[in-house]
């Protein structure tokens, strides 16, 4: 199983951070190239899809919500339809304090690669989570 993590410090409450990552339908906010998120139920087992654009390779991705728990602000997903070129794709994403008026976000994944090189797939990955954790600490400035 392969996979990637990235960690970004934002100078913003742990609240203001999960407030924008933790939205369920929110990502075309933040996330470059996902167009409107259309959603299907509340909480653990609920579901998310998008059209991508051609900047993220085209194609409609769907995702499950698997774990979720505000009280730790942390959530599971899990990659049920989709372009990229993996399979059984599970990301966690997690907010922690970094100092009184800072957050810390750790958004990673595990993966196995299907028709393409590991190494990159994981540059994919580390491209796409380190620009969308920079546009959630540029919304929050």
């Amino acid at each position: 199983m392969a996979g990637v993590s990235v960690t970004k410090s934002i100078d913003a409450p742990c609240t203001a951070v999960w407030d924008i990552v933790s939205e369920w339908g929110g990502t075309h906010k933040w996330i470059d190239g996902v167009g409107t998120v259309h959603t299907d139920g509340e909480g653990v087992g609920a579901t998310r899809s998008a059209e991508l654009d051609a900047s993220l390779g085209g194609g409609r991705v769907s995702e499950r919500l698997e774990h979720f728990d505000a009280g730790e602000m942390c959530f599971r997903y899990r990659l049920t339809e989709g372009p990229l070129p993996v399979r059984d794709y599970v990301a966690t994403m997690r907010v922690a304090p970094d100092g009184p008026e800072r957050a810390i976000v750790t958004w990673s994944s595990t993966w196995e690669p299907v028709g393409a090189p590991e190494a990159e797939v994981r540059e994919i990955f580390e491209s796409l989570y380190r620009a969308a954790l920079e546009n959630v600490a540029k919304a929050l400035t």
